[in-house]
């Protein structure tokens, strides 16, 4: 690491980052009497320790920032310890982050705490591994606070296999998983990522050697756009990422932070939502409740997604389009349909003055639309909830609930939601719900109102919900007999607000159903909702809206139909050149629907070894592929069987599964966001204080009298006071625990004090009568001062070769003790991630470790 960090300095660079773990090699195990176990727990650092001391002055010297992983040491506990990353700025001062959802097996304890440094560049938030690729609360939380910069320390290896029988092992799972997972997060959080990963075999070795690990490296730098990842180091030119690579990469181009993240959207954002619904599933876990899931059946409701566009502002074309798409899936034993977002009405809105919206098609519309000041949508608005033959209920929403009903089918299809007081007046101006209907076998209809919405919906015609909806479908049950529950969202909900899917997967969801209308391409659209499917254990079902959308207009950009003075309907006769939600010659929506499980053993395999994917989208998504969607109805309230995609659901792998999730955790840091940006919120937690440290004010000075005083006291009763010193001094600096770490403290107070007390006077030697003044011989082992070598056999050195201990001699590289332990650094990757004004760079270094 020393050295790496010397070639580094030597080429400009201000910021490197090591591998989770880098320090001592990965551990991963739950039993305390194997060696793996003991080494974790045995060689963690403090903050104030020799090796990380070491480390700090030089990155003091050369003015860099560094951030690496390594186990670190839990104060008045011996059996466990944190998996942390400490991030040491130029100053040298020296930071911890401690993993928050450890997958090491029970060495490794839960850490409680963000931290959030700020460097030149701008703000930086700190992540290890799994808490980076499984809980995307910890990344939302950076991006709210400002957030640029995410640095992830990782050891991963998911999927990474040899595919061809070659004997080699191949990145194309691994790759896919990596990617998915980074690009979703640098796409929808606006954040610029620096990920390094072990490389080669790693691990405690067995008898013969063989080490239980074998890492792809692939470390790399990006940031996210909404139509894909750029990436500023870490890619071979085919694309590709670079595994199993040994050696420094630099970025090609200078890396600029910014937060262009959904979190920064004030009236999109509800930390208010999201703590009070992790406060309630922590409120289910206090009370003994499991928050992991497993459906386990393979017999799950045949799905059918519609690719259709509605015409625009034609209710009554539209129903009929889609109870013609409802006869196909009922013909073809589909069990759940849904359609796109506002399918009933469209989706444009436009300026509702006068007759200036009086463009239907409809003549009828047309006259309703000329004489009011509304928006289309509020004007078509329909009552959505109601029993079987509850006639307040739309038209719409009625004749759909008929089908429903008619063909023991659910369906889900998006409109405009009059709320049950009418319209709502937000500044001044009428609006409605963006929702979607819910038609269950019953004949009863339910409804989700969209919380994050978009563009016009949100400034002209639509207000917020504010309530998950999940329900269930009981003729499709689990290994356990639970029936199948679904849960709903819309667009945005789930493209760029992961909260929401995250609290319908952790309430026992397993199938999310997302009616959207976007023009995402199809990665877009696959790492956004298929995340849900790969990380939160919940098949996914979206229908996106498929043709144009908006009123016609000819080629001069003008209305095909218009009102005249009487309000009647008049066409211009000439021809249809465009809609005006896109423009002339311009598509509206050529996206895709998807229908996604867990790839689970398809084919025998973990995951697809044709493309490394871990989704089975088993053909559907075809919205976007020109060739196979060229018989397809493209237009307004057509109906073409081929637009239909179905298939049945194996939801045998669906159920959510987070290793040490913290929903009291999240609930807390959204709550302390919500405090800070939701006017007039009420918090659910009071304030964390400041830790206080003073209890260990006092037995520090005494300590450092005690080291500071090798003559006065044996060498074995000081040993125990330095170590104890070590956790003293690292909460003594700390600035990121509060008083929820106060039990730290007294337990690192209680080892120090227990320390002193066993201090042991040196025993005096009485004087050679003939030499009065002969002073102790320098090699006596009680006189030999802290930090000078001592003989190998002298009883005062470091028997069990402790990191930690205070027995190197001034000058030699810390590092260099790391050998005792058995471990041999081997610096094999280093990486720039960032350029700023006058040419720094930022690297990032992978290391393989060999652990015997």
């Amino acid at each position: 690491m020393l050295a790496t960090m010397e070639q580094a300095h030597a080429n400009g660079v201000k910021m490197i980052v090591f591998p989770e773990m880098a320090l001592t090699g990965y551990v991963s195990s739950s039993d305390p009497d194997s060696p793996a176990y003991r080494m974790a727990v045995s060689q963690a650092e403090t903050t104030a320790s020799p090796i990380t001391q070491e480390i700090a002055a030089k990155a003091k010297e050369y003015g860099m920032w560094v951030v690496y992983g390594t186990p670190e040491r839990i104060p008045g506990d011996s059996s466990h310890a944190y998996n942390s990353a400490f991030a040491i700025s130029p100053e040298g001062k020296v930071s911890s982050y401690q993993k928050i959802a450890p997958v090491e097996g029970a060495w490794a304890t839960p850490g409680t705490t963000p931290v959030i440094l700020q460097t030149e560049w701008g703000l930086m938030g700190l992540s290890i591994c799994y808490d980076t690729y499984a809980n995307p609360e910890i990344e939302r939380y950076y991006a709210a606070q400002g957030v640029g910069l995410l640095v992830n320390p990782t050891a991963t290896s998911r999927s990474y296999t040899d595919i061809d029988g070659d004997g080699v092992k191949d990145g194309k799972g691994w790759e896919w998983y990596y990617r998915n997972r980074l690009e979703s997060i640098a796409s929808r959080d606006g954040l610029v990522i620096a990920s390094a990963d072990l490389v080669g075999p790693d691990g405690y070795a067995d008898e013969n050697g063989k080490q239980p690990y074998d890492f792809p490296g692939g470390s790399v730098i990006l940031t996210g756009s909404f139509a894909g990842a750029n990436y500023a180091a870490g890619l071979n030119e085919d694309g590709s990422i670079a595994v199993g690579t040994e050696g420094a990469l630099t970025n090609a181009k200078d890396l600029r932070l910014s937060t262009p993240s959904t979190t920064q959207v004030a009236n999109d954002f509800h930390p208010d939502y999201y703590a009070k619904w992790y406060g309630e599933l922590a409120d289910r876990k206090d009370a003994g409740e499991s928050l992991s899931y497993s459906f386990g059946s393979t017999d799950g409701p045949k799905v059918a997604v519609a690719n259709v566009s509605g015409v625009w502002a034609d209710k009554a074309a539209n129903t009929k389009m889609m109870a013609k798409y409802a006869e196909q899936a009922h013909a073809d034993g589909v069990d759940l349909l849904v359609f796109p977002e506002t399918v009933l009405t469209g989706y444009d809105s436009t300026d509702p003055k006068g007759d200036a919206d009086a463009h239907s098609v409809n003549a009828e519309v047309n006259r309703v639309l000329a004489a009011s000041d509304d928006y289309m949508q509020v004007l078509l608005a329909e009552k959505v909830k109601g029993a079987d033959g509850d006639t307040t209920r739309g038209e719409s929403v009625q004749r759909m609930a008929q089908l429903a009903k008619d063909y023991g089918m659910y369906i889900v299809f998006g409109l405009a939601e009059m709320p049950d007081g009418g319209p709502i007046v937000d500044g001044g101006v009428k609006k409605v719900y963006n929702s979607a209907a819910i038609c269950f076998p019953d004949g009863h209809t339910e409804s989700y109102q969209k919380m994050h919405r978009a563009g016009s919906e949100e400034t002209v015609w639509s207000v917020p919900g504010n309530t998950p909806v999940m329900f269930e479908m009981p003729e499709w049950t689990g290994k356990d007999g639970s029936a199948l529950k679904a849960g709903v969202n819309i667009c945005r909900d789930g493209h760029f607000y992961p909260e929401l899917g995250r609290y319908y997967a952790a309430s026992g969801a397993e199938l999310l159903i997302h009616p959207t209308a976007t023009g995402g391409n199809p990665w877009y659209r696959e790492t956004r909702i298929g995340s849900y499917t790969d990380r939160d254990g919940m098949a996914a079902v979206t229908a996106n809206l498929w043709g144009q959308d908006g009123y016609p207009i000819d080629s001069d950009g003008k209305p095909i139909y218009s009102v005249d003075a009487n309000g009647e309907t008049v066409s211009s006769g000439k021809d249809v050149a465009g809609y005006n939600y896109s423009g002339v010659g311009r598509d509206s929506f050529r996206s895709t629907s998807l229908i996604i499980n867990a790839w689970g053993r398809k084919n025998g395999t973990s995951f697809d070894y044709a493309t490394g994917s871990a989704l089975d989208t088993s053909g559907t998504g075809n919205g976007a592929t020109a060739d196979v969607t060229k018989d397809w109805y493209f237009g307004q309230g057509g109906f073409d069987p081929d637009n239909l995609e179905t298939r049945t659901m194996d939801l045998s792998r669906a159920g959510f599964r987070i290793t040490n999730f913290q929903p009291r955790l999240y609930s807390q840091m959204y709550d302390a966001l919500a405090q800070r940006t939701v006017p007039g919120y009420s918090a659910m937690y009071s304030t964390g204080s400041p830790l206080d440290t003073s209890a260990l004010d006092e037995p520090a000075a005494k300590a450092d009298a005690a080291i500071a005083s090798p003559s006065e006291y044996t060498a074995e009763s000081v040993e125990p006071v330095q170590e104890a010193l070590f956790d003293a001094r690292s909460l003594l600096g700390n600035t990121t625990f509060s008083a929820e770490q106060q039990p730290l403290v007294e337990a690192a107070a209680a080892e120090l004090n227990t320390a002193l007390a066993g201090l042991e006077k040196v025993a005096s030697t009485p004087a050679d009568p003939a030499e009065p003044n002969q002073p102790a011989t320098p090699a006596d082992p009680v006189d030999t001062p802290a930090g000078t070598p001592a003989d190998p056999q002298s009883p005062s050195g470091p028997a069990d070769g402790t990191v930690d201990a205070p027995a190197t001699a001034a000058g030699a590289p810390a590092i260099g003790a790391l050998s005792s332990t058995g471990s041999q650094i081997a610096l094999v990757a280093a990486l720039a991630l960032m350029g700023v004004a006058g040419g720094s760079v930022l690297i990032v270094a992978k290391r393989k470790a060999h652990v015997e």
